[in-house]
């Protein structure tokens, strides 16, 4: 018998072991942020060479708001040359503003609506980079001004899909418009409205397949109602399809297809602890890494992300499932940048998962 829990626990620890192997071969940490709180809601992409993070807010010092606690936004642009450097602050966009859409093209990297603690915006911007130098060139403006939507690209084609119009706004949008990034001077096309109501914080997803969205919550009078429903707009309309395991809303967007016709989801918010009182108790969000295949219309719960990872240097580092983050498609892999840790806490880790 002594042996036989001897071998259990040889077992076990070799499965613990290779678990964590298997964890740190798919996750990896970049360089962090520049700022000691970080932020969430930033916009993200790729630019030039490299990959960019601006904008976003968080909560003045850390201090939350039920300890009085102030947001604020801010208008730092920074700059990722490649995965072994260190982050940059290059410049600032035009105005301080976070939690709108973005999107990548032929080196260009765009910006669409977003909100400060003022109003919402209905500016987009194209962004470029020439010798560390930023320039900013203003697009055609989106019919409405958003904040909290959802955004996927596919080619030259820009989707943003609902939010909310104003900063007082009681009810969710459930509009959705489409912009060109090789025909700007055309502007905005609006597309068939999103079935039921509309949502914010929503996941979605769009290739040769079509136009995806998932989850989110919509809002009554200014409470939200956590979803977990999917639909696909095929080119004529919204046709309902099989709806996630459970809640990813705010997850980070767009869903990446790192293989054929599957895209991933990290994290996201399901609704559970929404109206808990634990304030600085809370635990965080999912640790899910789900995955939709678009061809078979099914989900899965393809990776677990880790509460640790050991560096390159032999380091144990704390690993945050992150919440309203931009997720980029970079060298094959999704790099998550920022993000909500939990429930008015930031971080400025960056995960690359492959």
């Amino acid at each position: 018998m002594q042996n036989l829990w001897k071998s259990l626990i040889t077992i076990s620890i070799m499965m613990i072991y290779l678990t964590s192997k298997g964890q740190e071969k798919h996750l990896e940490l970049l360089d962090t942020i520049p700022d000691k709180l970080g932020f969430a809601g930033s916009f993200g992409g790729k630019l030039g060479n490299g990959i960019v993070s601006a904008g976003g807010a968080q909560f003045k010092d850390g201090v939350p708001p039920w300890d009085s606690g102030v947001k604020i936004w801010t208008d730092k642009l920074f700059y990722l040359e490649n995965e072994k450097s260190t982050w940059v602050e290059l410049g600032k966009l035009p105005f301080k503003v976070g939690y709108g859409a973005s999107a990548s093209f032929n080196g260009k990297f765009y910006i669409a609506g977003g909100s400060n603690q003022k109003v919402h915006f209905n500016k987009v911007f194209e962004i470029s980079i020439d010798n560390q130098q930023i320039n900013f060139v203003e697009l055609p403006k989106l019919p409405i001004s958003l904040a909290n939507c959802s955004f996927s690209q596919y080619g030259s084609n820009w989707f943003v899909l609902g939010g909310q119009e104003n900063v007082d706004s009681k009810t969710a949008l459930n509009r959705v418009f489409k912009l060109d990034l090789e025909d700007v001077k055309s502007g905005w096309v609006e597309l068939p409205p999103l079935p039921d109501n509309g949502r914010i914080l929503s996941a979605s997803a769009v290739n040769e397949l079509g136009l995806f969205v998932f989850s989110g919550a919509s809002l009554n009078d200014g409470k939200r109602k956590y979803l977990k429903d999917g639909f696909k707009f095929n080119g004529v309309k919204w046709v309902e399809i099989e709806g996630c395991p459970e809640a990813i809303t705010a997850v980070s967007n767009p869903g990446v297809e790192l293989q054929k016709n599957q895209f991933t989801f990290l994290s996201g918010d399901n609704g559970e602890l929404v109206d808990s009182e634990l304030r600085e108790n809370h635990p965080g969000f999912s640790r899910k890494v789900f995955t939709y295949n678009a061809e078979k219309n099914t989900w899965e719960i393809t990776y677990e992300i880790p509460s640790q990872i050991k560096t390159e240097r032999g380091e144990l580092k704390k690993i945050i499932a992150p919440v309203t983050a931009t997720a980029i498609h970079w060298n094959n892999s999704v790099v998550i940048i920022g993000g909500e840790a939990k429930p008015s806490v930031r971080t400025n880790q960056v995960l690359k998962f492959k």
